[in-house]
């Protein structure tokens, strides 16, 4: 065990009177469970024995060879400050006997003895408290100026970190030799909760909520740069992934995403080519094909097709509710086979869609 020096000079011997005055006590020194402390006195050198007495808190008396050891001829003492003894204030009583007959006033000084139950603090550097959010790390250091740092689990580091809860102790010993302990609570705040519920799909004018309040919760950041608890995405919006970062009252953060699969009328496919042969496949020129196996007509208004011989000139237009075209002219007479030129110009919900290309009839 490492032996620790701390000599208190508690009398001092006066030559002429042969008498025993006490020098007045500072403050209290500080011992630690687990130490040996050497306590000494001064008297005439050579000529005197002393008989000492330690008493704990409650007035029980320290036993000697199991508790302390005398030294010489007993001017100084080790204590064992070992497991299990209580915390608090100590007194050492001392009587010096001289060669010649003489006995001293009894003279007593108070040590506290600190334990990790029950200690004086010699710093404050580590809160009481400390909260971190789950998979961080907390930080603990009890500060410079010591000489000796002792966690509870053996680490002599002076900054301990740590990611789990727990109470956390650490021995401290100073340049004077004193030695007392720091102590702090880490709690780790679990992540806030949040779920955008399962990835989903949306059809053209369908919309859907997303809720993510909470009252614990007072930060909200979308991807969408909305900082509300919630949001409305819809089908019309093409596919997007969507997500939410929450934050708590205790400073922790957690995300979640969710993928919306939507239709996109920017990138709808028109039908290139039909057979208006009246055999009952193919014959009129829908559009726009289906999507994903989805029939999109019904969610398409306000439709204004034209269609264009290829020298320029308008051969068909519609405007109004969506209608096929049956491969004839304004006239209703049949255009014969050729490409042909068309704008096709509709609405779905707010928004409004433009697409151009060529169609050719094939008889």
């Amino acid at each position: 065990m490492k032996r620790l020096r701390n000599i208190l000079f508690l009398l001092i011997f006066s030559v002429s009177a042969f008498t025993l005055s006490a020098q007045e006590q500072a403050d209290l020194p500080m011992a630690c469970i687990g130490h040996t402390e050497r306590y000494g006195v001064k008297g005439f050198n050579g000529i005197s024995d002393f008989d000492w007495t330690i008493t704990d808190p409650d007035g029980n008396v320290l036993q000697q060879g199991t508790d302390y050891t005398l030294l010489a001829r007993g001017d100084s003492i080790d204590i064992f400050w070992r497991e299990g003894m209580k915390g608090g204030i100590y007194t050492l009583t001392v009587v010096e006997h001289t060669d010649y007959g003489c006995t001293g006033s009894p003279y007593s000084v108070n040590v506290v003895l600190n334990t990790p139950e029950i200690f004086i603090p010699i710093t404050n550097n580590i809160p009481d408290e400390v909260g971190i959010c789950f998979g961080d790390i907390a930080t603990l250091d009890p500060g410079e100026g010591f000489i000796n740092y002792l966690w509870q689990d053996g680490s002599t580091n002076q900054v301990y970190y740590t990611g789990e809860s727990g109470t956390y102790v650490v021995r401290l010993v100073d340049a004077t030799n004193s030695c007392s302990y720091d102590v702090a609570d880490v709690v780790v705040h679990p992540l806030p909760e949040v779920d955008l519920g399962n990835d989903t799909s949306l059809m053209v004018t369908q919309t859907l909520e997303l809720d993510v309040y909470n009252p614990d919760f007072t930060i909200y950041d979308w991807s969408t740069g909305a900082i509300t608890p919630s949001i409305t995405v819809d089908g019309q919006s093409g596919d997007q992934l969507i997500w939410v970062k929450v934050t708590d009252a205790n400073g922790c953060s957690n995300s979640d995403s969710i993928q919306i699969t939507a239709t996109d009328f920017s990138r709808l496919r028109i039908p290139a080519a039909f057979t208006p042969n009246k055999d009952g496949v193919n014959d009129y020129w829908d559009f726009p094909a289906p999507y994903d196996g989805k029939d999109l007509r019904e969610f398409i208004s306000s439709v204004n097709v034209k269609v264009f011989n290829r020298w320029g000139k308008l051969v068909w237009s519609h405007k109004g509710a969506y209608q096929p075209w049956d491969g004839k002219d304004l006239n209703g007479k049949e255009l014969p086979m050729d490409s042909y030129h068309y704008i096709i110009e509709f609405t779905v919900g707010q928004k409004k869609y433009e697409y151009k290309g060529s169609v050719t009839i094939i008889r």
